[in-house]
Formats: C-alpha cells, sequence, structure tokens
C-alpha cells in the first residue's frame, strides 16, 4: 500500500507527470519571487547561487519531509512518487539559475546602466553608436544627452507619482531572450548528449546527485518519510550544524549573553617572516563549511585530494615566486587554468567520441529505439542552438562572423568543462575564471597594430567578449547546463522518452521564468534604491557596471591604445602564451596519468580549481572530508563507509536549513518592524 503512488508515478502517466509539473511551478514562483527579495532588498545569504541551491533544497525538504508524508497518511493513492519528485526537484534546481548570478543578479541592472553613461558621455555615445549593435537591446535611448526616464528610475528609485515602465522592458526582453533561448536550447542538447556518456560509460560520481536521490528514495512500506529522514545520525549531524549557526547568528544580536563557536581563524600574526608572509592568506586564514566537508566525502578520492594539493601547492609557488623572482606576476596561475582548461576540453570531448560519433549519426536517420530518438533530439537542440545564437550575434549585435563563431565556440567548451567539473567534484560553490573576460580575444587583440584591429576585430565584436562573459562565465557560478544535466541525472530509472519530455518542460520554464523573475526584480528596484539596511545602493550594485568593462574596451580601442588591462608590453603578452602552455602539457600528462593509472592521485581538475575565489576558501574543508573518507575506508572499510553517509548527509543539508533560517529570520524581524543583522552561513 505504501508504495501504490510510486509504482503508479514510475510510468509517468500524464496525470502525474501534470501533478508533478504544477508542484514544481509552484516551487519555481517562491524561488523566482523569495530569492530576489532575500538577495537583494534584504541583503541577506544569497538562497539561490550555488549547486546545492538554499531556497530549492528548503522548499523540497517541507514536501519530502512534511507534504508527502501527511498525504501518504491520509491519502496513500495521492502521495508523490520517486519519479515525481525526481521532476519536481529537477524543476527546482533549473529554476534557480534566474534570480541570482545565472542572470538576473546582472543583466537588467547593468542594462539600465548603459544608457545612463551615454546620456553623461558624449564620446562614450558615438562609440556604443560605432559598434551597430541593436538599440532595441537597451531600455533606454543611447544618445548624448538623452532622457533616460526608465534606466535613472531603476537605478535610483520611482517617483512618488511615477509608475514602473513595464513596456519599455519589452524591446530588451525579446532581444535578449532570443539569445537566451538560442543558448538555453544549445546547453539541453549539450546535458542530453553528455549525460549517457558521463552516467553510463565513463560512470562518473555525480555527487550532487547523491544528495538528490537520497530525498527521493521512497520509504519503506508502513513508512511515512524517506530513509535518511528516518535515520538517527543525519539528525544529529544536521541538528549540530544548525546549533552552531544558531550560536554564531544569535551572537551577533546579543554578543555578551549568547556565545559562539569559531568556525574561521587568522593566523596571519604568525607568518611574518621574510618567506612566510609572502604565502597567500587563505592558507592562514580560512575557516570550516561543512556543505564542501560533506560533499568532500562523496567525491572520489582522487579528486577531493587534487582540489587541497593544487591550492596548496599553488600558495608555496606563489610564495616563493613573490620571495625570490624579481618582477614575479602572480597571474601566471590563471594563464595555467587557460591552458589547462584548453586540455581538459579536448580530452573530454576525446574520451567520448564514440557517443559523439553516434549521436550525429541518429541526426541523420530516422526511427530506431528511444535512446536515438532521445540522440536525435539532443544533437538538433545542439546544432540549433548554436546556430540560433550566431545568427543573433552576427544581426542583432553585429558582431563579425568568424567572432560570432568563436562566441558560440567558447559558450559551448566553457559550458561543457563546468559540467564536466561539478558532475565529478559535486563542490556546489564554483564558476569558470578566465578574468572576467573571454581571453583569448585579450590576447590576440593586444598583439594587433591599430591598423589590423580595425579589420580584424570591430569595436562590436571587442564589445562582445564582455557580454558572452557576463552570460557564460560569471553565470558559470550556477550554470543552467550543469542543472539541466543533474535534473535529468537525479531519476537514474527515467527511460529516455520521459528524458525528452522533461527537457520541454525545463525550457518552458525558464521562459516563463525570465519574464516573472524579471518582473519581480524590476518591481523591487523601482520602488527601493537599495537595501533595506542601506548597506548597499542600488540593490545590486555589483551587477551594475558589468557591460561598463566593454565600454572601456571601446574606450582604449578608440585611443589607439587596446591591450589587456593586465599585459602592457609584448614581454609579457608572450609570457602569457608561454604559461598557457605550461598550464596545458601539466594538465594532458596529469590526465593520460589518470587515464593510465587508477592508482594515480592527481587529477587535472585542481589546476581549475586552484586559486580561484572558491578553491582557496574551500580547501581545507575538502581536506578534512577527504581525510575522515581516507581513514573511515582505512580502518573500517567498505562498510564504516556506507554507515557514516547519513552524518555526512546531515553536515551538508543542516548547513542549508540553517542558510534558510538566517534567511527567513531577517524577513521575521522585517514583518514585526525590528531591527536584523544578515548572516552569511555560505560563501557569497
Amino acid at each position: 500500500m505504501s508504495n501504490v503512488s510510486d509504482q503508479r508515478s514510475r510510468g509517468h502517466g500524464g496525470v502525474a507527470l501534470l501533478v508533478a509539473i504544477l508542484i514544481g511551478l509552484m516551487g519555481a514562483l517562491f524561488i523566482w519571487t523569495a530569492t530576489p527579495y532575500n538577495n537583494f532588498l534584504i541583503g541577506s545569504g544569497f538562497i539561490s547561487d550555488s549547486y546545492l541551491p538554499v531556497a530549492a533544497l528548503f522548499f523540497f525538504l517541507l514536501l519530502v519531509g512534511a507534504v508527502n508524508p501527511l498525504l501518504r497518511f491520509f491519502t496513500p493513492g495521492s502521495a508523490l512518487g520517486r519519479g515525481q519528485l525526481a521532476v519536481i526537484l529537477g524543476m527546482l534546481l533549473v529554476a534557480s539559475v534566474l534570480p541570482g548570478q545565472g542572470l538576473m543578479r546582472v543583466l537588467p541592472y547593468s542594462l539600465a546602466q548603459v544608457p545612463l553613461e551615454t546620456s553623461r558621455d558624449q564620446r562614450l555615445a558615438r562609440l556604443y553608436e560605432e559598434t551597430g549593435i541593436s538599440p532595441r537591446l537597451f531600455p533606454d535611448s543611447l544618445e548624448f544627452g538623452a532622457d533616460t526616464p526608465v534606466s535613472e528610475r531603476l537605478i535610483t528609485e520611482l517617483g512618488p507619482d511615477d509608475s514602473i515602465p513595464w513596456s519599455a522592458w519589452l524591446d530588451p526582453l525579446w532581444t535578449w531572450g532570443l539569445l537566451l533561448l538560442a543558448l538555453w536550447v544549445m546547453m539541453m542538447g549539450l546535458a542530453l548528449v553528455v549525460l549517457p556518456q558521463w552516467r553510463n560509460n565513463e560512470r562518473l560520481a555525480f555527487p550532487i546527485v547523491t544528495v538528490g536521490q537520497s530525498l527521493i528514495e521512497p520509504p519503506e512500506e508502513g513508512r511515512l518519510l524517506p530513509p535518511l529522514l528516518r535515520t538517527r545520525s543525519f539528525w544529529v549531524s544536521a541538528m549540530a550544524v544548525l546549533g552552531v549557526y544558531l550560536l554564531m547568528g544569535y551572537n551577533q544580536y546579543h554578543e555578551e549573553s549568547v556565545p559562539a563557536i569559531p568556525l574561521e581563524w587568522n593566523l596571519g600574526g604568525l607568518f611574518t617572516g621574510d618567506l612566510l608572509r609572502h604565502l597567500p592568506g587563505h592558507i592562514h586564514s580560512n575557516r570550516i563549511y561543512f556543505i564542501f566537508l560533506g560533499m568532500a566525502f562523496f567525491m572520489p578520492g582522487r579528486i577531493g585530494f587534487s582540489i587541497w594539493f593544487f591550492v596548496f601547492a599553488y600558495a608555496l609557488y606563489l610564495m616563493f615566486g613573490r620571495a625570490y623572482v624579481p618582477a614575479f606576476d602572480g597571474t601566471v596561475v590563471r594563464d595555467h587554468r587557460w591552458g589547462a582548461m584548453v586540455v581538459l576540453t579536448v580530452a573530454i570531448l576525446w574520451l567520448g567520441r564514440a557517443h559523439w560519433v553516434h549521436v550525429g549519426r541518429c541526426m541523420f536517420k530516422g526511427g530506431g529505439p528511444d535512446t536515438d530518438r532521445r540522440d536525435r533530439m539532443a544533437g538538433w537542440m545542439l546544432v540549433l542552438g548554436a546556430a540560433g545564437m550566431f545568427l543573433w550575434l552576427a544581426t542583432l549585435g553585429n558582431v563579425q562572423p568568424w567572432w560570432a563563431l568563436f562566441y558560440v565556440g567558447f559558450a559551448f567548451s566553457a559550458t561543457l568543462l563546468v559540467t564536466r567539473i561539478i558532475a565529478e567534484t559535486g563542490i556546489p560553490f564554483f564558476r569558470i575564471d578566465t578574468g572576467y573576460q573571454v581571453p583569448l580575444v585579450k590576447l590576440i587583440g593586444a598583439h594587433l597594430s591599430d591598423a589590423k584591429m580595425l579589420w580584424m576585430l570591430s569595436p562590436a565584436s571587442l564589445y562582445f567578449s564582455t557580454v558572452m562573459s557576463i552570460l557564460i562565465e560569471i553565470a558559470s557560478r550556477i550554470s543552467p547546463a550543469v542543472m539541466m544535466t543533474h535534473a535529468l541525472a537525479t531519476d537514474d530509472q527515467a527511460p529516455p522518452r520521459r528524458q525528452r519530455r522533461m527537457a520541454v518542460v525545463l525550457l518552458l520554464m525558464l521562459l516563463i521564468g525570465v519574464v516573472v523573475c524579471g518582473g519581480v526584480h524590476l518591481y523591487i528596484s523601482y520602488n527601493h534604491s537599495g537595501t533595506l539596511d542601506g548597506r548597499e545602493q542600488p540593490i545590486s550594485s555589483w551587477g551594475t557596471g558589468w557591460l561598463g568593462v566593454g565600454a572601456g574596451d571601446l574606450q582604449r580601442l578608440d585611443e589607439g591604445r587596446f591591450n589587456n588591462p593586465r599585459i602592457h608590453d609584448t614581454s609579457r603578452l608572450d609570457l602569457g602564451f608561454g604559461h598557457i602552455a605550461i598550464g596545458a602539457v601539466m594538465a594532458g600528462g596529469l590526465y593520460w596519468l589518470c587515464l593510465r593509472s587508477p592508482a594515480w592521485p592527481l587529477h587535472p581538475i585542481g589546476i581549475l580549481i586552484a586559486n580561484t575565489w572558491y578553491g582557496n576558501g574551500a580547501w581545507v574543508s575538502i581536506f578534512l572530508g577527504w581525510l575522515i573518507k581516507v581513514l573511515l575506508l582505512k580502518y573500517g572499510g567498505a562498510r564504516a563507509y556506507r554507515s557514516a553517509r547519513p552524518v555526512f548527509l546531515g553536515l551538508i543539508l543542516g548547513e542549508v536549513i540553517a542558510a534558510a533560517y538566517w534567511a527567513l529570520e531577517p524577513a521575521v524581524r522585517i514583518w514585526r518592524g525590528l531591527p536584523y543583522e544578515t548572516v552569511n552561513v555560505l560563501p557569497h
């Protein structure tokens, strides 16, 4: 009796699927409305910008821990089954892309800032006109001296008699919407292509999927809760983490009466010697994040070891370089990362070459089994999405054809890479880091004479290196492709036909979300000049100026002195290419050794994470999780490892629950008219 609903929904009848979609949309609406208020109006810790998004998991925990058990108790036939829960969780993950850094934290605010700047700067207005990009991409005119009420009110707040100019945003909505649609179709095609290869052929770990599957696992007969939520060790672990953060938060309100358990430390005073003072700060000053510690337990041992090893190794490299090498440039670490990215992208494609060839063949033949139909759909989505991006860039963006093609390739390779990294590591906070702009454009541009520049790299082509960085690199903190892949992977029993349906549902949901979530952002920003505590103005000051980076490139190009901001002479350019080659060789050699020997301890993914903001902040926690796992396997074997799984899932979800609590607590205080504090549980 207890598994009736699960058996009914396993085949995903039409009614069961519709119910799951409706509940998923309800959760998505919650994310699209609650997240902008929490992140930008209250200014509390971000609840969507990670690969384990707090808002999504909080909603889902309420569903599986409270709503579904009640349904199972009173009306067993109406309880949600495993397949339905997988659809809902997948929709929640993908919905989390939109409210924050995945899109809305940057795009509308940057679009509003551009008309403000051009209206005040005649030269900048001329440069934008010379790009030839469509003025319909912006909510106001880009003319010097023009009135820009739509943009100005978004940044500074509406006047008492003003109303929100919804109609002025229709042109940006459909113009940018076309590019986003093409990008998301390409990403969905990529997710459908790589998932069977990575899950079935290469057997990647997908640690984040492990968390989701533990929550959708159906209860045994006669039980109401999933097995994980009935495990004592899980609750002990989760409540211990919650208790730590309750003390931390209330210590901010009542410092003298409530003690806090310290999770961070600063030992900088011990590192003052001639050599040690050059050691990067993240080695002697750091903190524990339980979500990283818990995820390290589910990473393959080689992956966890490689992450903390390379962070520490590069810290030593920087220390000795700064101490003993004259004019040492620490940015060469980023050059190593560029080289490693190229090699790993090629390696990923090479390992899956047989599957890619199969997908290509399926695109040009009819019929076949369901797997072929899924692969045919995946291949055409990938191709049509890429073609749509190319056409958009070449027409509305006025980008030269060779650069439009390059940007499509950059979007594909960066998306493939970040999806692979999260599939292998499960690290919930990460993004591709190439220095906030597409690197090849900068390196080539720095090496061109002014005459060649005008022909090879037009102003519009240069400007869109920033645009693509916003949509691909900056947004890779919560990439749609990663969320799509994990949404499809959560239900490992889903047949190919159900995966095809799920792909369509997720794409339609994203299109709805652009309108709904975008509308919430506009409503908040037009009605509030900054956060309620007055600490930040406008409400997304971080996202406001990103298109200004591209404007700066246009100005340097106009002055005949275009170069990479960190490259000031030809010798530095040559050094950059040299270190890119070093990173490529290191990554290639390590990957070859990984393929040759399962016992080889170092994976090149460590190069991509080392010396990044998230890697530097996570390395201690990942080290502890890796060490505990090694000791458990060595002294307790597989049995001890299995017994410890609920404990580490408790660490992960306990920190998620704590983050949800400290998102709700300020909202309740505001409702009661009380002052509030923001408690940052997770990395920003």
